[in-house]
């Protein structure tokens, strides 16, 4: 854990705590509940009380209009005011300014003069309201009619008391929902986030496992989201899986291949060192086949350099003269091989590929085509041109590929029924090589056949824009 100095002080440093998305969806969804029952309650409690503000409002201009009318001989009836007022009058308090005599005459209702005695504290904002020491909250409205003024205090302690129980109510309904909603987001979360869990454990124990990953991951069927990323993971290690096991494939044969010519050469040497003196003749014998072998050792490894090089898959792509690479190619080509080499092509054709690698497919499927032909039979080269896509084909007269193989040859070391006759020779990883080059290329390759017999392979070039 790092430490921190300050001022001679050690101090070490919290590493940040790491949170679950199950703890952070509980913890958002909380938070957001509570604020939202929180103003809510608030809301509903200033509805309530505003309300019944209003009510006190309107029953303080009923009384006071009812007031007006109790005044007989310029002197306020109180028992007839209170008998008429459709309104309890116990807590309301009365004082009546009349101006029109003389004398000015005040007039106070029962209980009156005590409750201005008391200390009274005026809200800054709410001019109507004052709190009376002693009284409690109270609502103030004044009017004058005829030059008599009148004031009326009305006790808003009911008010208080309906909003009191409005707020326990409100209150108790908050601790009530809050309890809830923590339960209810708190199993919504584990139910959510359970199939990732899931997915994680079991991803876990595999990679703790010895054995080869083929258990998939068990698909769960809500959410949507890890549904298709369970998906999504199962076909990865799918992926994962067949190219370990053609990894896996691909060591053995090569193995197998190498560990062949070895063997065979060091019987041979030690024949040789048996038997070369008293028998010289054997000498001659063993140094050709040790010669032989050591080659096709060497187009092996060449091979296996080739198909890891286009393993890495690091190509350049330009646009390259099609026509010039395939003249050059056929020519060395026909130096080597017995067939005749026919070829038709047009005088230019510009493809977006690497030079170097389709040299190397082109080459490949030549040498292919002269190791299942006759000697004296012939190979055609085709190039055509389809709008934007050039089109070319090597064709053989060899054996028929049977449907069922079609795809097979294109795979490491697969030798189809006629490759096991010892007069044909090779590695089997030329054509490996050339799907492998044509795929970087973003050539398509097909094979299909030709009547009566022969084989046709056609490479298929897709140019991003014509050039030309």
């Amino acid at each position: 854990m790092p430490i921190i100095k300050v001022r001679g002080v050690k101090m070490k440093r919290k590493k940040p705590q790491m949170t679950t998305t199950s703890q952070e969806i509980q913890h958002s969804f909380r938070v957001l509940f509570i604020w939202f029952a929180f103003l809510m309650s608030l809301a509903v409690v200033g509805v309530v009380g505003v309300q019944l503000v209003h009510q006190r409002q309107a029953e303080s201009i009923e009384l006071l209009g009812s007031l007006k009318r109790s005044i007989i001989d310029d002197r306020p009836d109180w028992e007839q005011w209170r008998k008429n007022s459709t309104i309890n009058t116990q807590n309301t308090y009365v004082k009546v300014n009349d101006r029109t005599r003389n004398i000015p005459t005040k007039f106070y209702s029962h209980g009156t003069k005590t409750f201005l005695k008391a200390k009274q504290i005026h809200l800054p904002f709410f001019r109507a309201l004052t709190y009376v020491d002693g009284y409690g909250f109270m609502y103030y409205r004044s009017g004058s009619k005829l030059g008599i003024m009148s004031q009326i205090w009305l006790s808003l302690n009911p008010v208080v008391n309906v909003l009191l129980s409005v707020i326990i109510v409100v209150f108790s309904l908050f601790l009530l929902s809050l309890l809830f909603g923590w339960y209810f987001i708190s199993s919504t979360a584990k139910r959510l986030t359970q199939p990732i869990s899931q997915l994680s454990q079991t991803a876990r124990d595999q990679s703790k496992s010895e054995l080869e990953y083929e258990t998939l991951l068990p698909v769960p069927k809500t959410p949507m989201e890890v549904k298709q990323l369970t998906t999504s993971f199962n076909e990865l290690l799918t992926s994962i899986n067949h190219k370990n096991q053609q990894e896996k494939t691909f060591i053995s044969n090569a193995a197998h291949e190498l560990r062949t010519p070895i063997a065979a050469i060091r019987g041979h040497i030690q024949l040789v060192q048996r038997h070369g003196r008293d028998h010289p003749e054997i000498v001659d014998r063993s140094i050709q086949f040790i010669n032989n072998e050591s080659a096709r050792m060497q187009t092996l490894v060449n091979d296996l350099l080739a198909l890891s090089r286009a393993d890495r898959g690091d190509v350049k792509l330009d646009y390259i003269d099609l026509t010039s690479l395939l003249n050059e190619t056929v020519e060395e080509q026909r130096a080597v091989l017995k067939q005749t080499i026919n070829v038709n092509i047009p005088t230019k054709a510009v493809v977006y590929a690497n030079a170097d690698n389709v040299q190397q497919i082109l080459s490949a499927l030549l040498d292919n085509a002269g190791k299942y032909s006759p000697a004296d039979s012939q190979i055609t080269v085709v190039l055509s041109q389809h709008g934007s896509q050039y089109s070319l084909s090597v064709q053989n007269t060899g054996p028929r590929i049977p449907d069922n193989q079609k795809d097979q040859i294109f795979e490491r070391f697969y030798r189809g029924d006629q490759a096991h006759n010892h007069q044909v020779s090779g590695t089997g990883l030329g054509l490996s090589i050339v799907k492998q080059l044509a795929e970087l290329n973003h050539i398509q390759i097909t094979v299909t056949d030709l009547k009566p017999q022969g084989s046709r392979f056609n490479l298929l070039f897709n140019n991003p824009e014509n050039q030309n």
